[in-house]
């Protein structure tokens, strides 16, 4: 005889009324409250030495509580030719941009603070070698006002080097080069 699942209906879960809804502060904390996510498609390539925005490589997510935490995952496939740098900005209700908490901040001197950081000497080895990268944050950003996630490129050193996303630096019209996605997610927390 196969095995039955049992079949409770909600009414006699709830002690015999009907559930209707459930409102997050009927979550227990760790529970997720909201996902946002970009799905990174587009080209992007720049010479600046200074850090510029990553055309639609962001996410914006409202929290529903001051104490939520919000956990960001970034996934961003890019390569250089020289240095070239990514970091990851923050921007509370419209307010400039800050890079607090997801960039390397020890000892930073005359050093970049990063995200992330590539240095290709570009051959034919390197050129067609785009690095997927990955890490993740737990931030708290204590508000209930839009929060803008926003991946930036640089190359502060010269502008004679390049950063590209989602492709190799070295291109080619053949079958032997790439086209790459990227990603950001945001995820809500109850705390």
């Amino acid at each position: 005889m196969p095995i039955q699942r049992a079949k409770i209906a909600l009414n006699q879960i709830t002690g015999g009324t009907p559930l209707t809804s459930v409102t997050s502060s009927d979550l227990p904390a760790g529970s997720t409250l909201q996902v946002v996510q970009r799905d990174q498609n587009a080209l992007f390539s720049t010479t600046s030495t200074s850090f510029v925005d990553v055309t639609n490589y962001n996410v914006s997510i409202t929290p529903s509580s001051t104490s939520s935490k919000i956990l960001i995952i970034l996934n961003p496939s890019f390569s250089v030719n020289g240095h070239g740098s990514l970091r990851l900005t923050r921007s509370i209700g419209g307010a400039t941009a800050t890079t607090t908490g997801f960039v390397g901040d020890q000892e930073v001197s005359s050093r970049t603070p990063a995200t992330f950081h590539e240095y290709t000497s570009t051959s034919y080895n390197t050129g067609y070698n785009p690095k997927s990268g990955a890490i993740t944050f737990f931030d708290s950003p204590n508000t209930t006002s839009a929060v803008v996630y926003q991946l930036q490129a640089g190359v502060p050193h010269s502008s004679s080097y390049t950063v590209v996303i989602n492709r190799p630096y070295s291109d080619g019209n053949a079958n032997w080069s790439t086209r790459l996605r990227s990603s950001m997610t945001a995820i809500e927390v109850k705390q």
